[in-house]
Parts: structure tokens; C-alpha cells; sequence
């Protein structure tokens, strides 16, 4: 074979082989390009989702936001309202202690004053339980006999009311002031009646009853205690500018009484 013939067969290889070479490398330019286009497809779905999840995730943020908020309001009306309802439970209980306080002074001022007429009708020669005097009827049974009519009925009421018969004693307490106006129980008949009204809760009669006392007989001893009972009452009315008075007038006037030290102390607690 001659020279020129070897050379021309290796040109032949070698454009046969740069023509395959050309060809693969298409082949493998396109097979990238594809899966360049599948990576960038993959990567938008990607980033589709990452998006998604981040508004989730923004949203979620905002709601644990509010609750939160809502968590922080809540816990602040409930401290209010538990703050509240401690302050009506110490007020209430303040109110208690002073009503039990005002019936235990209010009980221990009527076995005083009970004590009292006791004492003074022993003095004049205490009669029985059976109604003696000169006529008349005092609490549905009828008078009769001698002594001192008002003095037999008025020992006879207290007698009622210390048996418990409130009722009749009340009754018989305002027959009694009715027939004896100007006897000197009746004071003491005005306080009994006034207290036996108050335990029934007709507390406005309760205190025109009291203050029968110091305008029929402003020189009696039982003033004092007419005056101290109508103030208190007039408080559980709310009638405080009366209770006010009363209570001043109890003070300015009778300042040795029993009753001074407690009139001032609710004279402090009026509004």
C-alpha cells in the first residue's frame, strides 16, 4: 500500500470519529438540558410548597398571637372579677359582724331596760299574773279588781312579753297606751311596742312609736333610749340625715347615758 493511501485512511478514521464524537455530545447536551428543566421543576414545586408552608406557618403565628392576647385578657377579667367578689365577700362580712353586733347591743339594751322596769315595779309591790283593775281590758282579757289600773296592766304586759306571748303583748301594749296615755308607764309601754314592732319588720311604725317618747313626755328617763333606738332604725331605713339627728341630739343632750359611746360609733358609720 502506498504512502498516500495509509494517510488518506486515517483521515477517514478520524473524521468518522469526530463525526461520532459530535454526536454524543448532543445527545448528552439534550439529556442535560432535560434534567436541568426537571431540577428547575422540581425546585419551583419546591418552593411552591415552601411558600405555602410559610403562610401556614404566618398563620398559625397570628392565632397563637391572638389566643395569647385573648389568653392575657382573659386572665385579667377573671383577677378582676376574683378581686371583686373578695371585696364583696369583706364587705359582706363586715356588714354581718355589724348586723350581729346591732342585735346583740339592741338585745342587750332591751334585758336592760326590762331590768329596769322590773326593778321599779318591784319597788311599788309587783302584783300577779292575773290582771287586776278598775275596769277596762288590756291585752283581750278583762280588768277587774282594785290597785292602780295602769300599773297592774302595764306588770301584767311585761309578764306577757316575758312568756313570750308577742303578740298579745303588742296588742296589749297598744290598748295600753290607748286607755293610759298619761301614765307613767306609758314611756316605757312606747319602747316596749316600738321593740315588738321592730321584730316584726315594721320598722317605720317602730320609729314613729319611739318618737312618741320625746314629744308626749320629753322629761321622761326613757328619752334617751327612744332617741337611740329611732337613729338606729333610721340607719337600717337609710333615712341617715334623721338617724343623724337623733343620734347628735342623743349626744349633744344626754352625754352620761349608757348609750352615748355606741350613738357615737354609729354616727361615725353613717354615710
Amino acid at each position: 500500500m502506498s504512502r498516500n493511501s495509509k494517510a488518506a485512511k486515517w483521515v477517514g478514521i478520524a473524521v468518522l470519529g469526530s463525526s461520532l464524537a459530535g454526536c454524543a455530545t448532543k445527545g448528552d447536551f439534550r439529556n442535560l438540558e432535560s434534567e436541568v428543566r426537571a431540577l428547575a421543576a422540581r425546585q419551583d414545586t419546591a418552593t411552591l410548597a415552601l411558600r405555602r408552608v410559610e403562610r401556614v406557618n404566618r398563620a398559625v403565628i397570628d392565632s397563637v398571637g391572638a389566643l395569647s392576647e385573648s389568653m392575657f385578657d382573659l386572665r385579667g377579667d377573671v383577677s378582676n372579677r376574683l378581686l371583686s367578689i373578695q371585696d364583696q365577700l369583706l364587705l359582706l362580712g363586715e356588714l354581718v359582724g355589724q348586723s350581729q353586733r346591732s342585735l346583740a347591743n339592741m338585745r342587750e339594751e332591751l334585758i336592760a331596760q326590762r331590768q329596769q322596769l322590773e326593778d321599779r315595779l318591784t319597788a311599788r309591790g309587783e302584783p300577779g299574773d292575773t290582771l287586776e283593775a278598775t275596769g277596762g281590758e288590756v291585752g283581750g282579757q278583762e280588768v277587774v279588781g282594785g290597785g292602780d289600773a295602769d300599773d297592774v296592766a302595764f306588770t301584767s304586759l311585761v309578764q306577757a312579753l316575758d312568756r313570750g306571748n308577742l303578740n298579745t303583748a303588742r296588742r296589749g301594749f297598744q290598748r295600753f297606751i290607748s286607755m293610759y296615755p298619761n301614765s307613767e308607764f306609758a314611756p316605757a309601754a312606747h319602747l316596749h311596742l316600738g321593740e315588738l314592732l321592730s321584730g316584726e319588720e315594721r320598722l317605720e311604725e317602730a320609729v314613729e312609736t319611739y318618737l312618741e317618747v320625746p314629744r308626749l313626755f320629753p322629761t321622761a328617763e326613757e328619752v334617751p333610749d327612744a332617741l337611740y333606738r329611732a337613729g338606729v332604725l333610721c340607719i337600717e331605713l337609710n333615712d341617715f340625715e334623721q338617724a343623724r339627728q337623733l343620734l347628735e341630739r342623743l349626744v349633744n343632750t344626754y352625754p352620761g347615758h349608757q348609750y352615748v359611746e355606741q350613738a357615737r360609733e354609729r354616727l361615725q358609720g353613717i354615710p
